[in-house]
């Protein structure tokens, strides 16, 4: 009942659903719903597409008796000759898909017999593929520690996600099956699942790496190569060839037993459940506002901010006193332009640890300052912190705005170039993440 909620659940709110997923999700049901989804999809629509747009074959035309077969008799020649015009016929008068004609199927398959491929495709080929992409691109981390940490949690997302996008269609397949249907209307039902796809997993890839809305597109966008190339390899191999492999498979990355430990990216997908799991039932406890903070950071990197802000707020009102909290309240107040509450929540924490988060603290402040239009205040904030991390791009850009306010350009436009430099000579995973500020700095000068 759990798994089919959160079926529901991507319908209405998908960046919701999909933590839901990561949280209480199952891998089995979601290979279970991919099949049967699958094989209902590709009975019905693939099956009206495939018989409409599919390429002839010689073959189906000319099919000699090769237990008498003479090829220098007159009557086979003529045989041969009648089979290639009626195939020559059958070629002309074909649909073919619109826009790109032929070309759609050096991407794309209609075949119904390749029900399996979106299961095996997404597990094998998409996922990991999407992990590469945002390791490079996005910065998230090494490709194989990232892969074996959130293979299974990225895998359930866009198995829930696929069978999401496809259940109304294979629905409404079912129920047009009998009937005289345009085939353009079966094509838009085909195209509109892989859209629908696309945009379940854009809230994916936010929720289990954080990431923005642009870089989820990208890897989106991009990540469709993944099931062309499964489609040429299931070509070559046949799944059912692959089966030993696929019980190794299943048995150590999706969570066997080796030599008496647990490993696999299906057990590491476990535990990631465990901990949340653990992190909540914390929650029961009325002094324990550490697992709120714990709760709360997790929701923030899923970009699910009315729940992180929830649980900062508990966690708050165990111990008013408690840094974390107050640090992440006091963002979360300034991104809204609650400046003085903003400030209230940072001062609690100034109090306590004037370095807190590596003296982020001060730039938090002055940024703050900067955006109520204080800019002395800003300035002082900002130049603590420039001083203690003099080479951290965020910090000199919003130093290098106060005093281009306050009329100093010359020493604006120093800071606006040491922001530049620090963008330049970071490590490449790190400047992936900060480079904004350089650009932005660039344009200030």
């Amino acid at each position: 009942m759990e798994n089919l909620k959160q079926l529901i659940l991507l319908y209405i709110r998908p960046g919701s659903a999909m933590s839901e997923v990561m949280d209480k999700g199952s891998w089995a049901f979601s290979i279970l719903l991919v099949l049967i989804v699958s094989v209902v999809f590709f009975v019905t629509v693939n099956t009206k597409l495939h018989s409409v747009y599919r390429i002839p074959d010689l073959g189906e035309f000319y099919q000699p008796d090769y237990s008498n077969y003479n090829p220098e008799s007159q009557a086979e020649e003529d045989a041969y000759e009648h089979s290639v015009s009626e195939y020559r016929h059958a070629m002309k008068i074909r649909q073919q898909p619109p826009l790109i004609g032929d070309l759609f199927f050096r991407f794309f398959t209609f075949a119904p017999t390749t029900f399996y491929q979106p299961l095996l495709s997404i597990s094998l080929f998409y996922v990991p593929f999407l992990i590469f992409l945002l390791s490079v691109f996005g910065g998230v981390g090494r490709f194989g520690p990232v892969l074996q940490r959130d293979y299974g949690t990225l895998s359930v997302c866009s198995l829930m996600a696929w069978a999401a996008a496809h259940i109304p269609f294979a629905l409404v397949g079912m129920l047009l099956y009998s009937q005289a249907v345009n085939p353009l209307a079966y094509l838009a039902m085909w195209a509109a699942s892989g859209l629908i796809f696309g945009v379940f997993m854009v809230f994916a890839i936010r929720t289990v790496f954080g990431a923005n809305f642009g870089l989820a597109a990208f890897a989106v966008a991009i990540g469709w190569i993944a099931f062309s190339f499964g489609m040429y390899f299931f070509q070559i191999v046949s799944p059912w060839l692959l089966s030993p492999f696929l019980i190794i498979f299943a048995v150590i990355y999706l969570g066997g037993y080796i030599g008496g430990e647990v490993r696999g990216f299906g057990n590491a997908f476990r535990r990631r459940q465990d901990f949340n799991r653990f992190l909540h039932n914390a929650t029961v406890n009325p002094k324990d506002a550490d697992a709120h903070v714990q709760l709360g950071l997790i929701y923030m990197q899923r970009r699910q901010i009315t729940k992180a802000t929830g649980h900062f707020e508990k966690a708050v009102a165990i111990d008013p006193e408690e840094r974390d909290a107050n640090y992440q309240l006091g963002k979360l107040a300034r991104e809204k332009g609650e400046l003085q509450v903003a400030l209230n929540h940072f001062s609690i924490v100034l109090e306590q640890d004037d370095k807190y988060a590596l003296n982020e603290i001060w730039r938090e402040i002055g940024s703050t300052y900067m955006s109520a239009g204080m800019n002395a205040e800003a300035a002082e904030a900002l130049e603590k912190y420039v001083d203690r991390r003099p080479v951290d791009p965020e910090g000199l850009y919003y130093l290098g705005k106060v005093l281009k306010s306050q009329g100093d350009n010359e020493r604006a436009a120093e800071m606006f170039g040491q922001a530049i430099e620090s963008v330049k000579i970071a490590p490449s995973f790190r400047r992936r993440e900060i480079q904004k500020w350089g650009k932005l700095a660039e344009k200030e000068i």
